[in-house]
C-alpha cells in the first residue's frame, strides 16, 4: 500500500532537524546543478547565435537600391563619368573635351544636380582613354597626336582637374599623325604610362613623369589594330588585331613581344580589363563572354581562357567594372542588369534598370552606381559588401590569377589595393585535423599504454607518484609548450631528423628485445616496479645511440644532412613538430581520464577472471579493456577535442601556411590559430573579419557535433558493458 500526502508529510514533521536540513540541502544542491547545466546550455546556444548573426550577412543577397533621378543637362554626348568615394560629387567629361563637376547629394544652399565647377581639358578632342584601376585618371587626344592627362580632385573646394603631366598637352607622337587607338596607365612609382596606335599602323609607348625625362619608343605593326589596353599595374600591354591578340612585355620603356594568341573564330572581339594584373574580359560576337589571364606553362606565361560567364552578350551592351574588387556590371538594351564576380559564373544580381543607358560607372567602393540617360543621371545605391564570398569561393576549388590551376586557397591580405583575397576554408580545416590526427597518433599510444600499465600492473606506492606527476604535467601551459617546441624542439629534430623517424622503431624494438631477456633469463617474477628502473636505462641509452649515430649516418647514405635532401619538401616547423609538442600536452590529459576508466573497473571481474586460469595480460585484454571502454573512448574523444581546438602550439610550433599537403614535414594552419593570427588585423564588418567568424563557427559546430557523437557511442558502449556485467 503506497503512503498518501498526509502520512508522507507526518513523516516529514517527525524527522529530526538534521535530516530535514540535510535534506533541504540535497534539495537545494540539485537545484543549483540544475540551474548551473541550464545555464551552460544558455551559454552555448548564445555563443552559437552570436556566430551565426555575425556570419549570416556573407550571404545577404545582392541588392540595387531605387533610383535616384538627377536633372544633368547634357549638352554633349559624355565619354566618361564617375564619382567621389562618398558618392557626394560627380563629375562629367563629355566629347566636347569639357570637364564637369555636379553635385550628387544635396548640401547647404546646393541642390542635387548643380553645378559645381567647369573646365575645358583639352580643345576637340579625338580619343579618350581612362586608367584601368586607377580612380578618375584619363588621358585626353588630338587630332595632331597630343595627349594631355587629367584627374579629378575632389579634394579641393570646388572640385578641380588635376594634370599630372602639365597643363600643356604632350607631343606624344613626335610626326604628328592622328592617334587611332589610346591607352592610359599610372605605376605604383608615379610614373604615368601612355600608349597609342596611329593611323600608319605604328604602335607608340611612353613612361612620363614629373621628375623624370620621357622615355619613348615606337614599335612597326604589320595590321591595323582595333583595341589597345594597359594592364592596371603597367607592366603588360595588349594589342587586339582581328582574332590575334598580341601580349608586350613593358620593361622600363621597352617592349618585348610575348605571345600572340588567336582567340577564336567570332570576331569581332572586344577586351575589357579588370582590376588587380593581368585579368581580361574578351565578349566575342557569338555573344559569349570569357575571362583569360596569364598562367604559367613550362616556365612560361600564356594566355588561357578560364572561364566562361552564364552571359549572352548583346551588340550595344555596355560593360563596366570596379576600381579595385574584381566586379563589374552589364547593361543590355532593354534594361536587363547584371551584376558578376570573377570568383564564379553566375550573376550576383539580375535586375532591370530603366531607361537607355549611355554611360556607366561604380562608385570607388562598389556601394554606388551612376548611369547617364537622355534625361539625366540615376543615382543607384548597391549593397555587395562581399562579393569575394561565396558558398563555391569557400568550399570548392576557384582558379586565382598568377594560379596555375584551380585550387583552395586561403590567403586573406596583401599589400596591394587591388589584391583579391581568397578565403577558401578547406586548408584550414585540413590542417585542423591533419595537426589533430598526428598529435593523436603520437599521444594515444604513449597515454593508454601508460594507463594500462599504471592502472593493471604498477605497484600501489609507485602508482601514487606517478599519476599526480602526470596529472601535474597536464597543468603546464600550452603557450610555454607552443615557445619550446617552436625555438628549441624544430631545430633540434631538424638536425638530429633521422634519429628521430627512426626512434618509434627503435624504441619498440627495444622494449620487445628486454621482455624477451626478462622472460628467457628472469623467469621468475620481479618485483613491482623493478621492470620499469630496468626498461628506463635501456630506452634512455637507446635514444642517446640514436642522436649520436644519425647525422653520421645522413652523412653517409645521403652525402649531406636529410633535412637538405628534402629541400623545399622540408619545413623546419613542420607537421611533425606540432604531433610531438602537441601529443606532448594530450598524454596527461588521456592518461589521466583512461587510467581513472580502468582503475575503477571492480577487482571482482579481474580476480575471477584470474581465477578461471586467465594471465594477467589476458585479464586486462579481455575484461579490464572492455569493461572501461566507454571512460576510454570519452579520453580519446576529450583528447581529440582538444587537439581540435588547440591554438597556441600550433601556432608557434608551424610555419602557419594554408596549404594541402600530408606530409610530415610541411607546415599547416589550424582553424583556431588562424582566428589567433588574423582576428586583430581584421576591419570589423568587412569580408576578412566575417570570414573569421565563419570559421569559428566551423570550429564550433565540429567541437559540437564530435562531443554528441562521442557522448552517444560513450553511452551506447556503457550500457552495453554494464548489461554483459549484470548477466549471471
Amino acid at each position: 500500500m503506497e503512503p498518501t500526502a498526509k502520512d508522507m508529510a507526518q513523516t516529514k514533521v517527525n524527522q529530526p532537524p538534521r535530516d530535514r536540513w540535510r535534506a533541504l540541502a540535497d534539495r537545494g544542491v540539485q537545484g543549483a546543478v540544475t540551474v548551473s547545466g541550464l545555464l551552460v546550455l544558455m551559454t552555448l546556444l548564445l555563443i552559437f547565435v552570436y556566430l551565426l548573426l555575425s556570419v549570416l550577412p556573407l550571404f545577404k543577397p545582392v541588392s540595387l537600391g531605387a533610383a535616384r533621378p538627377l536633372p544633368i543637362v547634357n549638352a554633349s554626348p559624355a565619354w566618361a563619368i564617375g564619382m567621389d568615394v562618398q558618392q557626394r560629387i560627380g563629375y562629367r567629361i563629355d566629347q566636347q573635351g569639357e570637364g564637369r563637376f555636379y553635385r550628387l547629394v544635396a548640401q547647404g544652399y546646393d541642390s542635387a544636380g548643380q553645378l559645381l565647377a567647369q573646365h575645358t581639358l583639352l580643345s576637340k578632342p579625338l580619343l579618350l582613354a581612362r586608367a584601368a584601376g586607377e580612380r578618375d585618371l584619363f588621358a585626353l587626344a588630338q587630332a595632331d597626336g597630343r595627349v594631355a592627362v587629367v584627374q579629378a580632385d575632389f579634394a579641393s573646394e570646388p572640385p578641380q582637374w588635376h594634370f599630372p603631366l602639365g597643363q600643356q598637352p604632350l607631343a606624344f607622337d613626335p610626326q604628328g599623325k592622328p592617334l587611332a587607338l589610346l591607352a592610359l596607365a599610372s605605376t605604383r612609382a608615379g610614373a604615368t604610362l601612355l600608349a597609342a596606335v596611329t593611323d600608319d599602323h605604328r604602335l607608340l609607348f611612353g613612361r612620363f613623369s614629373p621628375s623624370a625625362p620621357a622615355q619613348q619608343t615606337q614599335v612597326q605593326l604589320k595590321a591595323a589594330a582595333q583595341q589597345l589596353l594597359l594592364t592596371p599595374d603597367g607592366r603588360q600591354l595588349y594589342l587586339l588585331s582581328g582574332n590575334q591578340l598580341a601580349r608586350y612585355q613593358i620593361d622600363g620603356a621597352q617592349l618585348s613581344l610575348r605571345e600572340t594568341r588567336t582567340l577564336g573564330e567570332f570576331p569581332p572581339y572586344q577586351l575589357t580589363t579588370l582590376p588587380g594584373g593581368n585579368a581580361l574580359l574578351i565578349r566575342a560576337a557569338d555573344g559569349s563572354l570569357r575571362e583569360w589571364f596569364t598562367v604559367e606553362h613550362h616556365q612560361q606565361r600564356q594566355l588561357t581562357p578560364i572561364q566562361q560567364f552564364a552571359h549572352r552578350v548583346l551588340p550595344d551592351e555596355l560593360l563596366v567594372t570596379e576600381p579595385y574588387r574584381r566586379v563589374f556590371a552589364s547593361w543590355q538594351p532593354g534594361g536587363a542588369f547584371a551584376l558578376f564576380s570573377t570568383i564564379q559564373p553566375q550573376p550576383l544580381l539580375n535586375t532591370r534598370v530603366h531607361g537607355e543607358v549611355q554611360q556607366m560607372a561604380f562608385a570607388p567602393r562598389g556601394d554606388g552606381l551612376l548611369l547617364e540617360t537622355a534625361q539625366g543621371w540615376q543615382h543607384y545605391a548597391v549593397d555587395n559588401p562581399y562579393p569575394d564570398v561565396t558558398w563555391r569561393s569557400l568550399w570548392q576549388k576557384v582558379w586565382y590569377e598568377n594560379y596555375p590551376e584551380p585550387a583552395y586557397v586561403w590567403q586573406s591580405t596583401s599589400g596591394e589595393d587591388s589584391y583579391q583575397a581568397k578565403f577558401s576554408l578547406i586548408p584550414v580545416i585540413f590542417g585542423t585535423f591533419k595537426a589533430a590526427g598526428y598529435s593523436m597518433l603520437f599521444a594515444v599510444p604513449l597515454a593508454l599504454a601508460g594507463a594500462i600499465y599504471t592502472a593493471c600492473f604498477m605497484s600501489a606506492g609507485l602508482r601514487r607518484v606517478v599519476k599526480p606527476a602526470m596529472e601535474v604535467m597536464g597543468a603546464l601551459p600550452t603557450v610555454v609548450i607552443g615557445l619550446v617546441a617552436g625555438i628549441w624542439l624544430a631545430p633540434l629534430m631538424e638536425t638530429y631528423l633521422l634519429a628521430v623517424i627512426a626512434l618509434p622503431l627503435l624504441l619498440a624494438i627495444v622494449v620487445l628485445l628486454c621482455g624477451w631477456l626478462v622472460n628467457q633469463f628472469a623467469p621468475r617474477r620481479l618485483a613491482p616496479g623493478l621492470d620499469l628502473l630496468l626498461l628506463l636505462p635501456l630506452v634512455v641509452l637507446t635514444v642517446w645511440l640514436a642522436f649520436a649515430i644519425g647525422p653520421r649516418l645522413e652523412l653517409q647514405l645521403f652525402g649531406e644532412p636529410l633535412h637538405y635532401r628534402l629541400g623545399e619538401g622540408y619545413d623546419q616547423r613542420n607537421t611533425l613538430v606540432v604531433g610531438v609538442a602537441m601529443g606532448f600536452a594530450l598524454v596527461p590529459i588521456i592518461f589521466s581520464l583512461a587510467e581513472d576508466a580502468l582503475f575503477s573497473v571492480p577487482t571482482a571481474l579481474s580476480r575471477g577472471s584470474l581465477a578461471l586460469g586467465a594471465t594477467q595480460w589476458q585479464t586486462v585484454v579481455g575484461v579490464v579493456l572492455p569493461s572501461a571502454s566507454a571512460g576510454i573512448f570519452s579520453a580519446l574523444m576529450i583528447g581529440f577535442g582538444r587537439a581540435v581546438g588547440e591554438t597556441m602550439i600550433v601556432l608557434m610550433a608551424t610555419g602557419n601556411t594554408s596549404i594541402i599537403d600530408g606530409s610530415l614535414f610541411q607546415g599547416l594552419r589550424a582553424l583556431a590559430a588562424n582566428i589567433a593570427i588574423e582576428m586583430p588585423e581584421a576591419v570589423v564588418g568587412g569580408s576578412h573579419y566575417r570570414v573569421l567568424f565563419l570559421t569559428a563557427l566551423v570550429l564550433f559546430i565540429f567541437t559540437f557535433m564530435f562531443n554528441t557523437l562521442a557522448e552517444a557511442v560513450r553511452l551506447r558502449l556503457r550500457k552495453r558493458y554494464t548489461l554483459n556485467q549484470e548477466t549471471p
